[in-house]
């Protein structure tokens, strides 16, 4: 228990996994090290420290706040400028610092490890997610007091927020996290729609598609294909159409 506390430590965590990168390229370096003259001993552990730099920029910024918020266009471009914009200076440093020729080697290492690193951070996300305790099933739920059955409670930036479902206008998925629009605000917490459907009370909520869960009372407007929320129209998807044309007619 106390390891895992110490491992959620965003400080902690990095120190040991540069560490772990470090120990590991010395141990292989170990021979070839008092073979290079002055700085050059110590260059491939500078490039280390600011390759693991970015990594962490990569991961904790562009992935999770751009790619996993669902801005997957701004994503793969900032992504794609930077690591160009790496390539061309590390290319530029290897051949007139370094005279080195061939810095195709040095290149594709660079890519590879920031994919890899991609998924070292994806799979730890992934194993501390099945770690978490359950979400409390929906007649759990019912059992809650009057004035907690009325909110739906979730983590927002690691804040627990009550919403009330009267505010709610409709959620939104982005993957492993949810968008809960609301009349004033818009809060973002790790959920999945799945999740938040079995939580949300049916008699309120309606899902109508893989993406979106409406407020039935927020409905302005509803056609075959598609709602509106105010001047939003939200689609109904396909394999969706028929269960949300049952939902509507039992109110």
């Amino acid at each position: 228990m106390n390891m895992n506390r110490l491992l959620d430590n965003f400080v902690v965590r990095n120190l040991l996994g540069l560490l772990a990168l470090l120990g590991i390229h010395y141990l292989s370096d170990l021979y070839a090290i008092d073979q290079r003259p002055g700085f050059s001993k110590l260059s491939p552990y500078l490039y280390l420290l600011l390759l693991y730099g970015w990594l962490v920029f990569h991961n904790r910024i562009l992935f999770e706040r751009m790619f996993l918020h669902g801005q997957k266009a701004l994503y793969f471009g900032c992504v794609l400028f930077l690591m160009a914009l790496g390539s061309f200076n590390m290319n530029f440093i290897l051949r007139t610092e370094f005279e080195i020729v061939r810095s195709l080697p040095y290149l594709v290492n660079f890519w590879v490890y920031t994919v890899t690193g991609l998924g070292v951070y994806v799979t730890y996300r992934y194993l501390r997610t099945q770690q978490q305790p359950a979400v409390p099933s929906a007649p759990e739920y019912a059992t809650l007091p009057v004035d907690e059955a009325i909110y739906f409670s979730c983590l927002v930036d690691g804040n627990r927020q009550n919403i009330a479902y009267a505010d709610m206008l409709y959620v939104e998925s982005l993957e492993n996290y949810l968008k809960i629009i609301t009349r004033s605000k818009t809060y973002i917490t790790r959920l999945t729609l799945k999740e938040a459907e079995e939580r949300l009370p049916k008699r309120l909520f309606v899902r109508i598609s893989r993406s979106y869960i409406v407020n039935v009372a927020q409905v302005s407007k509803r056609q075959p294909d598609s709602v509106w929320i105010g001047d939003k129209e939200l689609r109904i998807g396909k394999v969706y159409k028929r269960y949300v044309a049952e939902q509507w007619t039992t109110e």
